[in-house]
């Protein structure tokens, strides 16, 4: 048995261990083994939380004066503590499953961000989402619209993109096109296609050009001619009129003296 000093030195160093926690569990205990109560320690000691058997009279003196001061009506019996300064709902759901498979484990009270719980209202705490899926949900819908925002942002610049790699892909199969077209004039055998193709381009003009060339020559010598013969006939008028006339006059006497004679 405790002696009133020992009590009053372990009341003290459970207040320190009670500073600064939000939730703490008054819980029945009929009778679990000690491997059990290892187990069940072990399992809280994990959310980092603490469960401990302490007398109730130690409990009254460590929460005196304090806000968990309203648990000390219910400090009768085989008590025991489970609390924590951090994630009070993983800390219940612990104890909760393992109450299920122990049910020499019962909930009473609780203590909960200064308020007192009945055991069906502590044990619904353990119903709640626990400190990390508050958080992934609360990260989720934070990023909700930033993620929405994002993908409407996004979609713009990602339908540019793939404009613009069109266009390099179709500008590069232009530039490959134009290059083998520039290496095909280059070899061999396109030269010797552009000579025969230049050749039978010759082969066609050369008679029209003979055609042409005899036709222009025609044309320049007919007027010539013409003219020619204008010349040579003007040139020829004035020597017949004097012919005819000399011949005139030689027959002219030539009748007067036949007419003589005869």
């Amino acid at each position: 048995m405790l002696t009133k000093e020992q009590k009053h030195e372990q009341s003290q160093v459970l207040r320190d261990k009670l500073e600064g926690v939000n939730t703490l569990f008054l819980l029945e205990n009929h009778g679990l083994n000690v491997n059990d109560v290892n187990r069940l320690r072990s399992e809280v000691r994990k959310t980092e939380a603490t469960y401990k058997v302490v007398k109730n009279t130690v409990v009254r003196l460590a929460v005196e004066g304090t806000d968990m001061e309203g648990i000390t009506p219910f400090l009768t019996g085989p008590k025991v503590l489970a609390y924590t300064g951090g994630d009070g709902v993983a800390l219940a759901k612990v104890l909760k499953d393992f109450i299920k498979k122990h049910p020499e484990l019962q909930f009473e009270q609780a203590f909960l961000e200064g308020q007192i719980l009945e055991a069906k209202d502590a044990e619904k705490i353990a119903e709640l989402p626990s400190r990390e899926e508050l958080i992934t949900k609360l990260a989720y819908l934070l990023q909700s619209p930033i993620r929405r925002l994002a993908v409407a942002l996004n979609a713009p610049l990602q339908q540019f993109t793939n404009v613009v790699g069109k266009l390099v892909e179709k500008g590069e199969e232009t530039r490959e096109a134009a290059q083998d077209a520039q290496e095909a004039e280059g070899s061999p055998e396109a030269e010797e296609t552009q000579e025969e193709t230049q050749a039978a381009q010759e082969t066609e003009e050369s008679p029209k050009a003979e055609e042409e060339a005899q036709d222009a020559q025609v044309a320049e010598e007919s007027p010539k001619a013409e003219e020619a013969q204008e010349v040579e006939e003007a040139e020829e008028s004035p020597q017949a009129e004097e012919e005819v006339k000399d011949a005139q006059e030689t027959e002219g006497p030539q009748e007067t003296q036949e007419s003589k004679e005869s």
